[in-house]
């Protein structure tokens, strides 16, 4: 038979058991409640009529010997119809015949006698019936059935009575009552032997059965000899009086097998209350055990007040006989109660908190009696009778200030009993408000987590805590640990998740199935789930494991945890707002340092200014373009609310978003430097009117656009020199043959002499064009070495000395001490020198004169000044005195290639050829040379 097929015979089996006892105690229950309404006598039928017996009530009017012959003028064919007629009204008319006379009676109905007490006790077996079928219902394992066994023959019990004329229903009742009695002492060890434990160990119990159910079955045997055959086979009464005996010693028989196995139970369950390591086992024990106490001590109480008359009359006296058996046997309702609360597993760790609850409650509830008993007591005693309103208005004011005190004497009950419960952990379990105030003054969040599971965990001995708060979709845990998940789905507790108060974890799988998230939340221990929301919003959720010594919380502690998290929700959400502030904040001022130093690192100078157009800020790239300009010789950046023409004379500055706008300038040192500027309107503070200008120096771009140019018409004019000087050259020659042959045939007094000398030196300066041509665009690769600058301008200036001295022109020149030497070819550069030297000499013609020579060096550049004082050169003429064949002097024979040739020379040598001339004052001329540490490569 399989598991699944025994289980529904099982349940068959136990429905149908509770409906046949349903059905017996239904007419149990009847006959029992025809004995409410009494007749008033007892009567026997007799031939001819009923025959009064006894007579209880004397309102009856009948008299024992009394035989009834009609009921409302019918003669009563039985005793049944005669007690059918006699309850149907409230008084009957009866003829009955007393000795030797016929009397007409009026019969008067006896008030109903309601058996409270045994109400309460069908009530209970009705409760014993319920509880062991839905216990079957929800356990059918060997200790749901045993208990439904157990709770069946208990609701028998309570409910079966024989009460009624005793005839066969009677004595089927009285018979399954006393089986019952017999059975429940070997049941209930039973109960025990399988409950709670193991399959294995309830798998052992079956080998003690026997002797547990063998002492009630040789009982109920012996019962059942009396009752159906008189004790005729195994009791041996064969008189009414040995009858009487051996009824008597079977129920001090009876008595003793309740007495042992009640002992028996009592062993076990204190043996499995102190064997059980077990937390669940001991706790299911515990249940019984309060239930058996809370259900039974009452009754017992009860049935030992009864041996005390002088106490049961007074308490009967005080509060009634029929409340004093309500109140002892009401309470067996908890017994079934605890067995099923136990079996199911249901709250099981709330013991202690209804047995705190049940105590403060009762403890508050007699406090209460016997304050309004002094109360009334001492009002009755003190004043004096007749006070009438005024007495009451005392009594009722006196017991409006007890009632006042009763709710605080069960708080300061329960506190005590609260104490006592927690111990050492009651005072840290108290401050769990206070904490749950300073959480909502903390603000980091780091600090805010730690201390609210810290607090947890120590006030109710938790092994574990942690707090997985929502973070985007899903939820992250504020504690890093090995086995949790790093990140969860916002359901994955379950969507209903979010609507309850806590949860408990789901369980480890089985080997095989998918380690879902909330499994792997129990597989780290922990065992409760609180959920956190502030209005609606979702926060995240505590996990909590059991306490110490695997302890579940109760529901103290889970209040407990609700109330502190809920504050510390609220804490939470404020904490992440304003750390979500400080990111945002951070953000900002990372964006801002971000853009900042984009400006910063960014060549071009940027500068703000306002609607006067003063500076607002400008960037390091602005203070390193301007830094030499007029206006700009101060410490760069400090220039705000400095107006922008002073430092960048430009006006007016073109409007925002009108484009590029090329500048030029000359700064301190005479260096000219090119500048585009454009302008756009500052959005970002609209209300301001602040604008954005930004400069970027093209002065390399301008030089190289300037060489590249240079280079292509050195190319054309190369190509052109070429082409001139084979062009040329080839005429000329033939030219000046002629000529020399000429002037050889021709003496000095022909007057064609002098002619043809003229031809000759002409042909000789055509010549010399075209030869110098050649060397400009010839663009020679000598051999460069290293040049000695001191030496190489004293040797030139040695050569041309002699010159200036007849033309009477002074000469400035200190040669350095220092040796400065350069990468080059010390042919070229002493070309150059040359030229200049010459060209200066020519501004200077007139005596009086003066070139000044200068050599001035820095770390990486020599830098040689050749100064004259003569006429100096225009300035329109200044940007073309570099370009071939322009030259100031074409009339006194200059060709125009000297400057361009030394131009050229001195680029090719990596340095620059600049001027700077002041017409009536004097020209500069400046060779600026890379010093041999550079070791430079020659232009190509």
């Amino acid at each position: 038979m399989t598991s699944q097929r025994r289980k529904l015979y099982t349940l068959i089996i136990g429905v149908a058991l509770t409906a046949l006892a349903v059905a017996l105690s239904a007419v149990s229950f009847q006959r029992k409640v025809d004995t409410f309404q009494t007749l008033g006598f007892d009567a026997r039928p007799r031939a001819g009529g009923v025959q009064v017996m006894e007579v209880e009530d004397r309102g009856t009017a009948l008299e024992p010997g009394d035989r009834i012959l009609l009921v409302n003028g019918v003669q009563p064919p039985a005793l049944g119809s005669l007690r059918s007629a006699l309850h149907a009204r409230p008084e009957s008319q009866l003829v009955v015949q007393r000795d030797a006379d016929i009397l007409e009676l009026t019969y008067h109905r006896p008030p109903v006698d309601v058996d409270l007490a045994y109400l309460i006790q069908a009530l209970i077996g009705t409760i014993f019936l319920s509880v062991g079928l839905y216990t079957l219902l929800r356990n059918r394992r060997r200790e749901g059935i045993v208990f439904f066994a157990w709770a069946w023959l208990y609701g028998l019990l309570f409910t079966l009575t024989p009460a009624g004329i005793y005839d066969g229903a009677g004595k089927l009742f009285y018979g399954i009552e006393e089986v019952a009695r017999l059975l429940l002492p070997p049941l209930t060890v039973h109960f025990f032997l399988v409950f709670p434990g193991t399959a294995k160990r309830s798998r052992n119990a079956w080998r003690w059965l026997p002797f547990v159910y063998l002492p009630a079955a040789v009982l109920a045997v012996l019962k059942a000899d009396l009752i159906l055959f008189n004790g005729r086979y195994l009791v041996g009464a064969e008189s009414a009086l040995s009858l009487g005996r051996a009824a008597q010693l079977l129920d001090r028989l009876g008595l003793l097998h309740l007495v042992v196995f009640s002992l028996g139970v009592a062993a076990a369950l204190g043996y499995r209350l102190l064997s059980h390591r077990d937390w669940e086992e001991r706790r299911q024990v515990q249940w019984i055990v309060v239930g058996l106490g809370a259900g039974y001590l009452p009754f017992l109480g009860y049935m030992a007040l009864q041996e005390l008359p002088a106490l049961e009359g007074l308490i009967t006296g005080w509060v009634g006989r029929e409340w004093l058996e309500v109140a002892a046997v009401a309470p067996l309702a908890l017994v079934p109660a605890s067995f099923a609360w136990a079996i199911l597993r249901y709250k099981l760790w709330d013991i202690d908190v209804i047995l705190r609850d049940a105590v403060s409650y009762t403890a508050t509830a007699l406090l209460a009696v016997a304050g309004f008993s002094l109360v009334h007591l001492a009002v009755a005693r003190s004043l004096p009778e007749g006070l009438g309103l005024a007495g009451n208005v005392v009594s009722l004011t006196a017991g409006l200030m007890v009632a006042a005190m009763v709710v605080p004497a069960r708080q300061q009950i329960s506190t005590a009993l609260e104490r006592v419960q927690y111990r050492g952990h009651f005072g840290r379990r108290r401050r769990l408000p206070e904490i749950a105030e300073e959480l909502l003054r903390e603000r980091d969040l780091g600090r805010l987590c730690g201390r609210l599971l810290d607090s947890l965990e120590e006030a109710l001995e938790l092994e574990r805590a942690n707090l997985f708060l929502v973070r985007d979709e899903g939820l992250e845990p504020a504690r890093a640990e090995l086995l949790l998940p790093a990140r969860v789905s916002a359901n994955a507790l379950g969507e209903e998740f979010w609507g309850r108060d806590v949860v408990a974890v789901a369980s480890v799988p089985s080997p095989g199935e998918p380690l879902e998230p909330a499994r792997r939340l129990f597989a780290a221990g922990y065992r409760y789930a609180f959920p956190m929301s502030v209005g609606g919003e979702r926060i995240g959720f505590a996990l909590t494991s059991y306490k110490t010594g695997g302890r579940p919380l109760n529901s103290d502690d889970q209040e407990l945890v609700r109330m502190l998290l809920n504050q510390a929700a609220l804490a939470i959400e404020n904490a992440e707002l304003v750390d979500e502030l400080h990111h945002q904040l951070d953000e900002v001022g990372r964006l801002q340092r971000y853009t900042a130093g984009i400006i910063e690192s960014s060549p071009a100078g940027t500068v703000v200014i306002d609607r006067d157009e003063r500076i607002v800020s400008a960037n390091a790239a602005f203070s390193r373009l301007v830094h030499g300009l007029a206006g700009a010789e101060r410490v760069p950046g400090s220039w705000k609310g400095t107006r922008l023409e002073e430092i960048l004379p430009v006006r007016p500055l073109p409007e925002a978003g009108a484009g590029l706008v090329e500048v030029s300038y000359c700064t301190a040192e005479g260096e000219e430097r090119y500048y585009q500027l454009s302008v756009a309107q500052f959005d970002a503070e609209p209300d301001q009117d602040l604008r954005v200008v930004v400069v970027h120096d093209v002065s390399e771009q301008m030089a190289l656009e300037n060489a590249l140019k240079e280079k292509d018409r050195l190319a054309s004019l190369g190509m052109l020199a070429a082409g001139v000087a084979h062009e040329v050259n080839t005429p000329i020659t033939g030219i000046s043959s002629y000529a020399q042959m000429l002037l050889d045939d021709t003496p000095e007094s022909d007057p064609r002499y002098e002619l043809l000398k003229k031809v000759e030196k002409q042909t000789f300066r055509a010549s010399r064009i075209v030869n110098s041509l050649l060397e400009f665009a010839r663009n020679r690769q000598n051999e460069y070495r290293t040049v000695g600058l001191n030496n190489l301008l004293q040797d030139t200036l040695d050569l041309l000395r002699e010159r200036f001295v007849k033309r009477g022109i002074a000469l400035d020149w200190q040669k350095p001490e220092a040796a400065v030497t350069v990468h080059g070819s010390e042919g070229e550069l002493q070309q150059v020198f040359t030229n200049l030297l010459l060209n200066a000499q020519d501004a200077v013609a007139n005596p009086g004169g003066t070139i000044r020579v200068r050599l001035e060096t820095t770390s990486q550049t020599a830098r040689i000044h050749f100064e004259d004082n003569g006429s100096g050169i225009p300035p329109e003429r200044l940007d073309r005195i570099f370009q071939p064949f322009f030259s100031t002097k074409l009339s006194r024979g200059g060709t125009g290639l000297g400057l361009s040739i030394s131009y050229d020379i001195v680029r090719r040598h990596g340095g620059e050829l600049k001027v700077a001339s002041q017409p009536g004052v004097g020209t500069c001329f400046t060779v600026e040379l890379p010093r041999e540490t550079t070791a430079p490569r020659p232009s190509p």
